[in-house]
């Protein structure tokens, strides 16, 4: 056993240097197994604090990164990730092409339901049996809009609709007023008259005209102007329903084109021819004006038409209006031999003419309504 400091001697005295013996079943501390001891902080030391704010900081430094972390996740899911390939959008499928409507067999066909691509040329047989009207504006060299239509009802062989027929046809009717130099001339299909050469073709019929122009299905428009070597050119062609505006600006193209004719710019037409009760000469004659403003007819004259080429003899006898007979817009007048005369409406004449009387008329004859200055404003079969 070892002495410890301050062990009393034999006197019973203790020395402060002396050594105390300590035995080695000293009591320490017993730690079991399985048995922690928290160490307890007591006081506010200097180190001690240093160590729990930076544990502090730290602490708050994994908040902000977990934080910065969740925003980031939030982003890219809004985002879609970032990863999707983006779509392509899927290829739109033409729709398929329509087949035209059946045609009659042995029977031409125009061009379809479009403006022709180039412009053929077109020259009148005049040997077989035209329109007397078609074959006057032809010779005049006029510009020329000519259509045809079918109003009788065909269920089997008609396909489209009666009502396509007379929607274009109403529809030229009323662009006719706005282009008053070109000649608008329109037929009934189902009205041919003598084509093969058995007689004088009647107002209304056309005889060879609808093979000439090729018509198939209808309604069937053509516009055709003169040119310059002395033939015509069919500039437009339309076959099956036409919308209004597109055939207003065939017009206008149409009416565009420089032509030296003689056609008048003001769109009157004449309605009936009566002739007097002997024969040869007229006893009155109407006419319609077709434009937005009055007409005053004084000054027009009626002239009838050569029967080898339909033209205007300026030495053939004529009927000068020597009266002032104003038509209201859109409405008709009458002018007779003597003012006394009625008309087909049972209304008096509106005024009077000269001559008329050694005209030497005969049914299938051509007049035409010619203004002050000369240009034909209509043209009418007897």
């Amino acid at each position: 056993m070892l002495a410890e400091k301050g062990r009393p001697d034999g006197r019973g005295c203790r020395h402060p240097g002396s050594l105390r013996a300590f035995s080695l079943r000293a009591k320490l501390a017993q730690v079991r197994p399985g048995t922690r001891r928290r160490a307890t902080i007591i006081g506010g030391r200097p180190g001690e604090r240093l160590i729990a704010g930076i544990g502090a900081k730290r602490l708050s430094v994994r908040l902000v990164v977990l934080a910065t972390l969740l925003f980031l996740f939030l982003l890219l899911a809004a985002c879609g990730g970032g990863e999707q390939e983006a779509s392509v959008p899927e290829e739109a499928t033409p729709p398929p092409a329509q087949t035209p409507p059946p045609v009659e067999p042995g029977v031409a066909v125009g061009t379809g339901q479009a403006e022709t691509i180039s412009d053929p040329s077109f020259e009148l047989n005049t040997a077989q049996p035209v329109p007397p009207n078609f074959s006057e504006a032809y010779g005049r060299r006029a510009r020329i809009a000519v259509q045809f239509y079918k109003l009788d009802e065909d269920a089997l062989d008609y396909p489209q609709g009666l009502s396509v027929d007379r929607q274009v046809r109403d529809g030229m009717e009323e662009l006719r007023v706005q282009y008053p130099t070109i000649e608008f001339l329109s037929y009934d299909i189902s009205n041919p008259g003598a084509a093969a050469g058995k007689g004088e073709l009647q107002e209304g019929e056309y005889g060879t005209l609808a093979a000439q122009l090729g018509v198939g299905l209808t309604p069937f428009v053509a516009m055709l102007a003169p040119t310059s070597e002395g033939n015509y050119v069919i500039t437009n062609l339309f076959q099956g329903y036409t919308p209004q505006p597109v055939l207003s600006q065939a017009l206008f193209d149409l009416a565009a084109v420089e032509v030296e004719d003689n056609t008048s710019d003001v769109d009157v037409v004449i309605e009936t021819v009566e002739m007097t009760d002997g024969g040869g000469g007229i006893e009155f004659f109407s006419v319609q004006n077709r434009t937005e403003r009055p007409v005053n007819l004084q000054g027009y004259t009626l002239r009838v038409l050569s029967p080898e080429d339909a033209q205007v003899d300026p030495d053939a006898p004529q009927v000068t209006i020597n009266s002032d007979v104003r038509i209201a817009p859109r409405a008709s007048a009458s002018v007779g031999r003597v003012p006394d005369v009625v008309d087909a409406d049972g209304d008096q004449v509106s005024g009077t003419f000269e001559g008329g009387t050694n005209l030497d008329l005969a049914p299938g004859d051509q007049v035409a309504l010619l203004d002050p200055g000369g240009a034909v404003a209509s043209t009418l079969t007897i």
